[in-house]
């Protein structure tokens, strides 16, 4: 007997990498929010007209890093469309800091721009609206709905979260910190090269490699700097050291919390320092209002980035950087906060901890730590 198809079916891509952490999470608050009656994986390369057969409406996650917004739900009618849902990206530092902050919020998503369509974190359809050529790769057929001009809405129901990310752009904040004079800067964790790469183009003469595990990423810090090494930090880190290499100013912005040994890496950048080299590094604090206020309500929820980003190995508050950096043979200059978007009713927990002796209110209400750490003489 031939299995009816499924009414609903959940769909995220499949690939060579590897289903991490983050993506786990993602996918498991993709099911709670529309409950599908299947979750399954697609293959780009599979035969789309033998996948999509096997069920009525499909909901297809392009972006694993966005999150459903609450109150989620499938309209009854879709019939002859494609909806999209909006992919609104938070500022950055976000308002919403935690997944319990974005499951009480009134959030609601914007329209997504229906002239421009691709970049759709998820979408809707009725397989039997849009059949698939008989050629046709899944990830085509996909595609092109998500792109083409085919029927299409939008949904207040529909919508999803995006997180920003900040290796994509470029850190004042952070890089103000760098001195004018530096001539040769080692980036580790550059990401894109937005940061850096601006710095670069600002400081003639300034010559800037840079260190990134994503290949992706990699290749566009490519086009900005002078060298990028892909790969993991240590390793890339050691590989300098073995070549000789000198600098005299080093960024770490939002890496070290996502490393393994955080103070091996540290060190590493200290034999690769010249006389007189300036550190500066950037981290989350684990000590900010929406991480505390969590925990004191039993929950700590993984999301794809931010505070609580499920790639964090390490967390750190004012004083474990200064640990850190020291036990690493560094000499700590300063340690400055950012304190980002305020969370959601924050003053009404201040008030709350205000009996409570020694609360320290700059760390509740810091998002981030800025150090800069110099290489002494003695060292």
């Amino acid at each position: 007997m031939t299995e009816a198809p499924a009414r609903f079916v959940l769909a995220f891509w499949s690939g060579p990498e590897r289903l991490d952490y983050s993506r786990r999470l993602s996918r498991l608050r993709w099911r709670r929010a529309f409950t599908p009656e299947r979750a399954v994986e697609v293959p780009r390369e599979s035969l789309a007209r033998g996948i999509f057969s096997c069920a009525e409406r499909w909901l297809f996650v392009r972006d694993e890093t966005a999150l459903p917004l609450p109150g989620a739900a499938v309209p009854d009618r879709l019939e002859g469309r494609v909806l999209l849902a909006s992919g609104g990206v938070t500022p950055d530092p976000p308002l919403l800091h935690t997944l319990r902050e974005l499951e009480e919020s009134t959030l609601r998503a914007a329209a997504p721009d229906l002239e421009e369509p691709s970049g759709a974190p998820a979408i809707l359809f009725r397989a039997a609206d849009f059949p698939p050529s008989g050629t046709e790769t899944a990830g085509e057929y996909v595609e092109r709905l998500a792109a083409s001009p085919t029927p299409r809405a939008a949904d207040a129901r529909f919508g999803a979260l995006r997180f920003d990310d900040p290796h994509g752009r470029e850190r004042p904040e952070v890089t103000r910190h760098l001195p004018g004079s530096m001539r040769r800067l080692l980036d580790v964790g550059c990401g894109a090269g937005a940061a850096s790469g601006a710095l670069k183009e600002r400081m003639p003469g300034l010559a800037v490699i840079g260190i990134e595990r994503d290949a992706r990423a990699a290749a566009r810090a490519l086009e900005r700097l002078d060298r990028v090494l892909e790969g993991d930090a240590a390793e890339a880190l050691r590989r300098l050291v073995s070549e000789g290499e000198r600098f005299d100013a080093f960024l770490f912005a939002d890496l070290l919390e996502h490393l393994e040994d955080p103070i091996a890496a540290l060190s590493h950048a200290r034999a690769l320092a010249g006389p007189g080299a300036t550190l500066v590094a950037s981290v989350p604090n684990v000590g900010h209002l929406s991480l505390t206020r969590d925990l004191v309500l039993g929950r700590f929820d993984p999301v794809p980035a931010g505070l609580a980003d499920a790639g964090h190995l390490r967390w750190f508050t004012r004083s474990s950087l200064r640990a850190a950096l020291e036990e690493a043979g560094w000499e700590v200059l300063s340690i400055e906060p950012v304190p980002g978007a305020p969370a959601p009713e924050g003053e009404a927990f201040l008030s709350w901890l205000a009996v409570w002796p020694g609360a320290d209110r700059e760390s509740l209400t810091t998002y981030q730590w800025v150090a800069v750490a110099r290489l002494g003489s003695d060292l």
